[in-house]
């Protein structure tokens, strides 16, 4: 019986090793590699005291009609799909918009989402013919409509600073540091799965994990869940020599795995979930003998980034049950790059906003060198920031109280993640490398499929998401069965 080895059990990895299993390959011919000690990656629910899920990675279920992750969900009634909410997101209606010194009403707030969405509309058909970034895009569009005089509620300098707020936004959701650094035409390789893009999990996305597994043989080593005893954690991977020149006792080539604790393990096939940054900080020596051209590039040109979590907690909530949280306009002076204007990592927060079933919580968000920068600092110091910030934003509308913690994600000081999520970047469009070079697979020099790559920035349109991730797990498992003898109901 083929033996596959999987490195990493984030959820593309489960995916793959379920998918596996469900094609009829024995759970002993599998084992999943896990360098952390916990499984699933950047899917990372925490409790808190209070008994209460926490998501300190992926937060939603973006979509419903054509997402995997959703249909798995709904039918295993782990889903909100009774609730619709914006809450967290910085898009809900009772989130206020303000300078330190004043908001803006909410006609205002309107009238430049109104605009921010017509210049959406008209990127999907302007992009795919644009040979430049998509903030290039964007601030060329944004400034002929303030010379057009089409604003009728506010001045060209709230405009501007809301501009500039939703920049932010947009580097959350692609995930780049500058969305200078976003591709304007890869941009439009993302597809979005109709429906509620913002649907939340009863008792955390970790619950995918059983989800994924359910339907296969329980262990027998006293654990719940399925395939437990074929993951094995803290177990770093070092180095994969998957073209070895050597024959075992029984004349075939086995891939060699050393991990950083010594261990060995041999197998026929390695599929590698790796974050796409652990990729790019590691592939150099991670394998032997050197990924070939191809590989390398598509490692290289993809972009990574980072978007962090900073929760805030206080003893009780001093602000009204009707309040959503906060967005930071910040003034702007027209003409000036927007990080030219941002000299401090917290001129790049996005805004404070409540947590759903957490009443004592504000979220807050960061991206790119920003949130790379607030990692190296203590958990005191963010909160000096931020309350700071908070005092000056909002200390006149309620009668404010000092936080008492923190809890934040640092998914770039990670070793084993280096970020958040992949996007279509510059150097992509440069270099012509997209999601298809990383997703195909290696050849060894006898012609024989050795490495498999899964993973979210594996997807051609579903990168940087759950659903995914999940896809690219299946896709990859049913890749192998068409090379390993004895899978039933393989998609060949």
């Amino acid at each position: 019986m083929k033996q596959v080895i999987i490195v990493g059990a984030g959820v593309s990895g489960l995916a793959a090793a379920s998918r596996l299993i469900h094609n009829g390959l024995s759970p002993s011919s599998v084992t999943i590699l896990e360098a952390q000690n916990h499984i699933g990656g950047r899917v990372h629910t925490i409790v808190t005291n209070e008994g209460i899920p926490l998501e300190l990675g992926a937060q939603w279920v973006h979509g419903q009609e054509g997402n995997v992750v959703f249909e798995m969900g709904k039918a295993a009634q782990e889903l909100n799909t009774d609730i619709q909410t914006l809450e967290s997101s910085g898009f809900a209606d009772n989130v206020v918009f303000g300078f330190e010194d004043y908001k803006i009403d909410k006609e205002q707030v309107r009238e430049l989402m109104q605009v921010i969405e017509s210049l959406k509309d008209t990127s999907k058909s302007d992009l795919s013919k644009w040979n430049k970034s998509l903030g290039e895009y964007y601030e060329e569009r944004f400034k002929e409509f303030l010379d057009g005089g089409s604003l009728s509620k506010l001045d060209r300098s709230i405009a501007r600073a809301f501009f500039e707020w939703y920049h932010l936004m947009e580097n959350v959701i692609d995930g780049s540091d500058n969305w200078e650094e976003t591709c304007g035409s890869g941009h439009l390789h993302y597809q979005e799965c109709p429906g509620d893009p913002l649907v939340t999990w009863k008792r955390g996305y970790s619950t995918l994990f059983n989800i994924l597994m359910k339907n296969l043989p329980c262990c027998h080593n006293g654990l719940q869940m399925p395939l437990s005893d074929r993951i094995l954690l803290n177990k770093a991977v070092d180095t994969i020599d998957w073209d070895p020149v050597c024959d075992t006792a029984e004349g075939e080539k086995k891939i060699e795995i050393t991990c950083t604790d010594g261990t060995l393990y041999v197998a026929d096939f390695v599929i590698i979930t790796s974050s796409l940054g652990f990729l790019k900080s590691n592939f150099d020596s991670l394998f032997v003998p050197s990924l070939p051209p191809f590989k390398k590039r598509a490692i290289q040109g993809l972009g990574f980034g980072t978007v962090d979590k900073i929760f805030i907690k206080f003893k009780n909530p001093w602000w009204s049950s009707d309040w959503g949280g906060v967005s930071l306009l910040r003034q702007h002076p027209e003409g000036v790059k927007s990080n030219a204007s941002r000299s401090q990592w917290s001129d790049h927060i996005l805004g404070f906003y409540t947590v759903r079933l957490h009443p004592n919580i504000l979220i807050a968000w960061v991206t790119g060198k920003a949130a790379r920068e607030a990692e190296k600092l203590s958990e005191n110091e963010i909160l000096e920031v931020c309350s700071t910030l908070l005092k000056k934003y909002v200390g006149a509308d309620f009668a404010y109280t000092e936080p008492i913690g923190l809890i934040r994600s640092t998914w770039f000081s990670n070793p084993f993640t280096l970020g958040s999520y992949s996007y279509r970047s510059m150097k992509s469009k440069e270099m012509n490398v997209w999601a298809s070079d990383l997703a195909q697979p290696v050849y060894d020099s006898s012609g024989y499929p050795r490495l498999f790559f899964a993973g979210e920035a594996t997807h051609d349109f579903f990168y940087s998401t759950v659903h995914g991730a999940v896809e690219t797990g299946w896709r990859e498992a049913d890749r192998i069965a068409k090379y390993c003898n004895g899978f039933q109901n393989a998609k060949l």
